[in-house]
């Protein structure tokens, strides 16, 4: 299966410091190992990045997002924010989430077939040429996920899949716990994409 298009997770917490954050400390503490391509940092908002990763973080949420999409980044991801919040141990965390989102041809995935069942109805009420969406919420793995599919009335354009799968929680092994999981949760988005275009 292929990798998400674009993928992040978010770490929310109620006071988080940015103004500790330097480039210099972020090498120190083993968070960031790469060059570091471009830094910005204020008093509330720190933004990082380099090749294969963009590194945002203000007073309530570290989000970790990958510009280069592969498996490896993916797990790199994972690891610098179990780093951070091990460094940091006495915030206090509130949410963990995951975020994938996917590109899909139209072609390739008939989802008018499985989220249409009148389509009929639904031809009359709105037109001919009418492109369907959905969002699900479901539970997984300790997650709320939300499942959102966007449709486009251009035809070139790909059908967008996302998926945000969040978990409150209270401190630092309750946030190790649900990152821990990253690998399930996106075999899981993966899984359930491959099922909707094999019915499709």
């Amino acid at each position: 299966m292929a990798l998400p298009n674009t993928a992040n997770i978010v770490v929310l917490a109620s006071n988080y410091n940015p103004s500790i954050i330097s480039k210099e400390w972020l090498y120190q503490k083993g968070i960031f190992t790469e060059k570091v391509d471009n830094f910005i940092h204020t008093p509330v908002l720190v933004v990082i990045e380099n090749e294969n990763f963009g590194f945002i973080i203000d007073e309530q949420r570290l989000q970790v997002t990958i510009k280069r999409m592969t498996q490896d980044n993916l797990t790199n991801s994972n690891s610098i924010v179990a780093r951070f919040i091990d460094i940091l141990p006495e915030t206090p965390y509130k949410a963990v989430g995951f975020n994938y989102r996917y590109a899909i041809n139209e072609k390739a995935c008939n989802l008018n077939a499985i989220f249409s069942p009148k389509r009929a109805n639904l031809r009359a009420i709105f037109s001919q040429d009418y492109q369907l969406g959905s969002m699900i919420v479901f539970s997984f793995e300790g997650f709320v996920v939300t499942f959102t599919v966007t449709p486009s009335m251009i035809r070139e354009q790909p059908i967008r899949i996302s998926f945000n799968f969040h978990a409150n929680v209270a401190n630092t092994e309750e946030v190790r716990a649900r990152i821990s999981v990253q690998k399930k949760t996106l075999r899981k988005a993966e899984s359930i994409i491959k099922e909707l275009c094999k019915s499709g």
